[in-house]
């Protein structure tokens, strides 16, 4: 326990009343290491749905990491007292702390909080539901599915003998169309009679109407208000005949298309009796794709429980009552205050007095810097010596190569010298054997001119 909480047992040996400390840290590591394997089991098996052996096995290696990671922050802040320094160092290490905080309180919240959770998840899924439902309705596929319901209850019908108003003959629509027109028309132009004899009545027996002069008799205004009126009656009049003649062709046109009507409907209705299976078979179609579709929402909806939506869910819920996100934050600042306690500890640690732990500690770097040093300033010592032997030995080198050059040139020439001695003596018998018996010198050269004078050979002034 003491050398999890990162504590040196060698050193402990000399300070054994320091390993309380340490083994408090380590019980505070595997604290936060065992609410890791919680949360990482819960978040597995809850949220993900593998199996609980899964999960639990999962979860244990989940939790080696975090006290893998939790004693390293742990141990990577040292012993330092400066202030300053001991923040620097502190903040990244909490930053990190407080995202695996986060990460691992999460699920467990998300636990506490399951049945708050689930009932918020079922009134997500209901509005899912009517979400799907409005967006099929609107759909391509039901629109199209809607046309062809429409045209095979047309089809239905006219077999069942309800006959659409599209069976007529051009005609009788013409007719129909010409009578429905001049009856707006005679509507309007008698509006307009009637409104300009009133108008002429006005003038003529001198009422307050709009746009009369005010005035009793039958004055220019009050014949012109009658002209007027008489036009509009005749325009009446002759949109009447008009009317009455296209109802007159209403009328003879409706009994022409009654004799024919017979052959017309059992026409439509072997139209209708050819194109309903298709249609019905192009709707049973559509419908299927449409139950297909509208099942795999409803499967995707139902399964939609994962740790995204159990968050939102959460989150909904909790926005709805004060109360469950008073207890929701009070739940998760727990956690997240257990999850930091390894780095938050540690930092309370190094604000007090160097322990005597610590002190030994110190003294153990000291010493193993100190022959650290010592041994670089003897191996460097070793290799200056080294270097120095290894100059003196190239310089001795050097010098007998030089006293062997020197000793080899003088051989060399006194060889030269014999070879060249020998050659001159060569030469010269060689050249005496080849002269005149006259000319050669006595075999002791005794009386004989030198060979090389010029007055042996009968040269004048001894010129060679």
């Amino acid at each position: 326990m003491a050398w999890l909480g990162g504590g040196d047992l060698e050193i402990l040996e000399e300070v054994p009343q320091e390993r309380t400390k340490f083994g408090q840290m380590a019980g505070v590591l595997l604290t936060t290491a065992g609410l890791a394997v919680v949360s990482m089991t819960f978040a597995l098996h809850d949220g993900v749905k593998a199996p609980l052996a899964a999960s639990v096995i999962l979860g244990l290696l989940w939790g080696v990491v975090i006290l893998n990671l939790d004693r390293f922050l742990v141990l990577s802040m040292g012993f330092t007292r400066d202030r300053k320094r001991l923040v620097l160092i502190t903040l990244p290490r909490l930053a990190l702390a407080v995202v695996l905080a986060l990460v691992v309180s999460t699920p467990l919240v998300l636990r506490i909080f399951a049945s708050d959770i689930n009932q918020q998840l079922f009134v997500m899924q209901q509005q899912e539901s009517r979400a799907e439902a409005s967006l099929e309705a609107r759909s391509g596929g039901q629109q199209q599915a809607n046309q062809v319901e429409a045209q095979i209850d047309t089809d239905e019908g006219i077999l069942n003998g309800h006959l659409p108003q599209s069976i007529t003959s051009p005609q009788l629509q013409s007719a129909q169309a010409q009578v429905s027109n001049l009856q707006k028309q005679a509507s309007s132009d008698y509006q307009a009679e009637v409104t300009a004899r009133e108008a002429w009545q006005c003038e003529l027996t001198g009422q307050s109407c709009e746009g009369s002069s005010g005035k009793v008799g039958d004055g220019p205004r009050a014949q012109a208000k009658y002209l007027e009126y008489e036009q509009d009656v005749k325009t009446y009049d002759s949109v009447e005949s008009q009317l009455s003649a296209a109802q007159a062709a209403e009328k003879s046109a409706q009994a022409s298309f009654s004799g024919d009507l017979s052959s017309r409907v059992q026409q439509v209705q072997a139209t209708a009796r050819a194109a309903l299976p298709g249609l019905q078979r192009e709707y049973a179609g559509l419908e299927a794709g449409l139950q297909a579709t509208a099942a795999n929402g409803r499967k995707l909806n139902d399964a939609n429980t994962g740790l995204l939506a159990q968050l939102q869910a959460l989150s909904d819920a909790s926005a709805a009552s004060p109360s469950l996100e008073a207890a929701r934050l009070a739940v998760l600042l727990l956690f997240f205050l257990i999850e930091i306690l390894p780095v938050t500890v540690k930092f309370l640690l190094n604000i007090g007095p160097p322990s005597a732990y610590e002190v030994v500690a110190k003294l153990r770097e000291d010493e193993i810097a100190d022959a650290a040093h010592t041994r670089r300033v003897e191996n460097r010592r070793i290799g200056e010596s080294r270097s120095q032997t290894r100059v003196s030995v190239a310089a001795d080198l050097q010098q007998k190569e030089a006293d062997l050059g020197r000793h080899a040139s003088t051989r060399i020439a006194g060889e030269m010298t014999k070879v060249l001695d020998a050659t001159v003596q060569e030469w010269s018998r060689q050249a005496t054997a080849s002269l005149p018996s006259g000319l050669r010198p006595a075999a002791n050269g005794a009386g004989h001119p030198d060979l090389l004078g010029g007055e042996d050979f009968g040269l004048p002034g001894g010129e060679s």
